[in-house]
């Protein structure tokens, strides 16, 4: 089994980032995309481990040392138990991978154990950069014995163990739900929904009451952080009790509890399977069909829904661009249902709702437009849309409007909710409108625009072009800089009239929009005529 295990997960991780083709290719412009690409990932790392460098700098100067191994291990984990469940259909239940394996001289055990590895070391990765920066920060400033470092390199290798086995649980208990109703995919989107809600909802929840409890003094703050991460996470203080207080038992029962919790799922997975691989898989046809009418639509509608069957078809594809949006709902309801003084109280910056909204609100379903993959989403299909007698403009529309349709109704939604909770006077009220609402052009044009120059076709798995292509990051990054610009201005300059900074990033993002639609149109009468 283990020579089978090694062998499959070689092969799943020689296609990990593209890394087999990179290593093989003899194109020139692909080397250079992705030495853009390995910058980009360079520059996010460079931005995490700023970010855990603070967090762990500002616990310790505010007494809480003792809680940087805790805080860092929850964060961890509860980030690798989102995108695992997320990607735990298409990537443990793949049924054309499941096929081709299947038939080759290898056990079920040791196809479900490559598969789970493949994205432990992503999340493996994702630990270590992580607790490896908070470790060196807390290091240099309390002089840790060296049980410290050794039970922190340990945890971070079996640190991704549970949360990916909880995940997969959930994303197996998804898929088997989904797998019996006619409707597969919305069922394992809705059910994917309302879990990432409860989490959402749950977080927040747990916010107001630490805000709620709060007092002055530190070890009482202390206190309860630490009696919230344990009701969060209990493994979260069994590695702060092993690397601060030098606890073996407390390691030995973090280990024993991933490393048991994953053998447990592997012997309940493994007689089902087979079975909900091809479940997932099938599709229903009916015998009953009967020819009615026919209806002609124009192109650009077609085409759009089109786009929007390709769209719901896939369930990562949903999840992963869906969640923007939805926070924007969430937002507006918690704005709604815990009243603007209190939303501020709980960051504690006074204020800051009602100055930053129109932009943070925008940025919501910005961060991950459809168009950001919808190209790659083609896969080896897009020469097909290309043969057929449409402009290249109706394609590209078509694909903006995917994006509206989608985003539009929690746009709709999430505006009545601020406007009920909010009572803006009438220019509040026209920035509301138009700042997200321009976010979400700018982002489906920009999408599509860097999809466009750093498309990805040659997948075999949908979780390669949604969550680790090239555009999706650069997309992020551009939506993200133009998001943060006009926040930070309107935090670090409060003497700046908020609707001046409004207007400024309008016009930038109209401007935006209005360039990437010329160079598309220039393009296409530059190949017309030529």
């Amino acid at each position: 089994m283990i020579r089978q295990t090694k062998l499959l997960t070689r092969l799943a991780l020689c296609n990990l980032f593209g890394l087999n083709e990179f290593r093989f290719t003899k194109d020139s412009k692909k080397k250079t995309r992705y030495y853009l690409f390995a910058l980009l990932w360079l520059l996010l790392l460079v931005m995490l481990g700023g970010y855990v460098c603070s967090l762990s700098y500002g616990l310790l100067a505010m007494g809480m040392g003792n809680l940087v191994p805790a805080v860092l291990v929850m964060s961890v984990s509860m980030v690798s138990f989102l995108f695992t469940m997320i990607k735990a259909e298409p990537v443990l239940f793949h049924k054309s991978t499941y096929e081709s394996q299947i038939a080759l001289p290898v056990g079920i055990r040791s196809i479900i154990v490559s598969r789970f590895l493949s994205m432990y070391f992503t999340n493996l990765l994702l630990g270590m950069l992580v607790m490896l920066p908070g470790m060196a920060v807390y290091g240099i400033m309390e002089h840790p014995a060296l049980p410290f470092y050794l039970y922190g390199f340990l945890s971070v290798l079996f640190l991704p163990l549970l949360p990916l086995t909880l995940a997969s649980m959930l994303g197996a208990l998804i898929a088997g739900i989904s797998s019996r109703w006619n409707r597969k995919n919305l069922v394992a989107i809705l059910l994917t929904l309302l879990l990432v809600c409860a989490i959402m909802v749950g977080s927040l929840r747990m916010g107001q009451m630490e805000e709620a409890q709060l007092i002055s003094a530190l070890q009482e703050l202390a206190l309860l952080l630490e009696t919230r991460v344990g009701r969060i996470y209990p493994p979260a203080l069994w590695v702060a009790e092993a690397m601060v207080q030098g606890r073996p038992g407390a390691m030995l029962l973090f280990l024993a509890v991933s490393i048991g919790a994953f053998l447990l799922f592997l012997e309940a997975l493994r007689p089902f399977y087979g079975k909900i691989c091809a479940l997932l898989g099938a599709r229903e046809t009916k015998g009953n069909y009967r020819m009615t009418q026919l209806k002609a639509n124009s192109v650009l509608r077609s085409l759009t829904e089109r786009e929007l069957r390709r769209y719901f078809s896939s369930t990562v594809y949903v999840t992963n661009t869906i969640i923007g949006p939805l926070m924007m709902v969430l937002l507006a309801a918690a704005i709604l249902i815990m009243g603007e003084q209190s939303m501020e109280s709980l960051l504690g910056m006074p204020g800051i709702v009602r100055k930053t909204l129109p932009v943070l609100l925008g940025f919501l379903p910005a961060m991950m437009p459809t168009t950001a993959c919808s190209i790659s989403m083609e896969g080896k299909h897009w020469w097909m849309l290309q043969t057929l007698p449409v402009t290249r403009a109706q394609m590209v529309w078509s694909k903006v409007c995917t994006n509206l349709c989608v985003s539009l109704p929690f746009y709709l939604l999430s505006e009545i909710l601020l406007f009920l909770a909010l009572r803006p006077a009438p220019a509040d009220m026209v920035w509301l409108l138009a700042m997200p609402l321009a976010y979400i052009l700018f982002s489906a044009r920009a999408g599509l625009a860097i999809n466009e120059k750093f498309p990805l076709f040659n997948w075999e798995n949908e979780v390669r072009p949604v969550k680790q292509g090239a555009a999706s990051m650069l997309t992020l990054l551009v939506t993200g800089v133009a998001a943060l610009a006009p926040m930070g201005v309107l935090m670090a300059l409060p003497s700046i009239p908020a609707g001046a900074v409004y207007a400024v990033t309008l016009c930038l993002l109209l401007l935006g929009i209005g360039v990437l639609t010329s160079a598309e149109a220039f393009a296409y009468l530059r190949n017309r005529s030529s």
